[in-house]
């Protein structure tokens, strides 16, 4: 079996070096909290430069049940690879908090790729992110359980959204745990039980809507320990 650790091709996508070519050629447009900047089946005559906030990918099943695809921090873009191969939207995307993105057309970003190589390399950066980004949930969910996924959730938050915090690590995103049941498409039920449990093993806690991390190798051990009894 293979292991993937927490590394830098999480579902959380922030890009660095980005390009301010984009911030200039594109327009500003402003989008309020719970927004939905785009949905399956809309033909997009541009792409998105995420200037300020938090945009969230996501799909619903059948019965109605939201699977967080991923989420898209500052610096990253969103619906490039739409607009390059003329492909419908699939998913939903909505501003999680108050955001203000760059919206770039299609023709603004064929002129850029012809003159610029950092634009080149800035998108190129962020399809093969995404990638190995889905490449890796696919380990994830082939080769491990809920438990190991659910510690790799919280390193993986750590990584982006971690701050130290007397002797422990405060995750400055506040998520609920629908919202971790979306991201790792389980019921409540299962992530509450397991969220029980590393809480009982005083490897996380709960404090004004906030998780800590007690301590993070004891986390990164107990998620080791998961692995090797698979």
């Amino acid at each position: 079996m293979k292991y993937s650790p927490v590394e830098e091709f999480s579902r959380i996508y922030k890009l660095d070096n980005f390009s301010k070519t984009f911030i200039e050629n594109g327009k500003e447009l402003f989008f309020k909290k719970n927004s939905v900047i785009a949905s399956p089946g809309d033909v997009t005559e541009g792409f998105y430069f995420v200037k300020e906030g938090r945009v969230i990918a996501s799909e619903f099943s059948p019965k109605g049940n939201e699977r967080i695809i991923c989420i898209l921090e500052k610096s990253s873009i969103f619906l490039e690879s739409n607009v390059l191969f003329n492909v419908p939207v699939f998913c939903y995307f909505k501003a999680s908090i108050d955001t203000t993105l760059v919206f770039i057309k299609k023709e603004d970003l064929l002129d850029l790729l012809a003159k610029d190589l950092n634009v080149t390399l800035f998108l190129l950066q962020s399809l093969t992110k995404k990638f190995y980004s889905n490449m890796n949930h696919i380990d994830e969910l082939l080769y491990h359980d809920t438990e190991w996924g659910m510690c790799n959730l919280f390193l993986t938050l750590a990584e982006n959204f971690g701050v130290e915090e007397d002797t422990k690590i405060k995750l400055n995103i506040k998520i609920s745990q629908q919202f971790i049941s979306n991201l790792l498409g389980i019921n409540r039920i299962t992530t509450l039980r397991i969220i029980k449990k590393l809480k009982e093993l005083m490897l996380i806690e709960q404090t004004n809507g906030y998780y800590y991390i007690k301590d993070i190798q004891q986390l990164r051990d107990y998620q080791t320990s998961i692995y090797t009894q698979l």
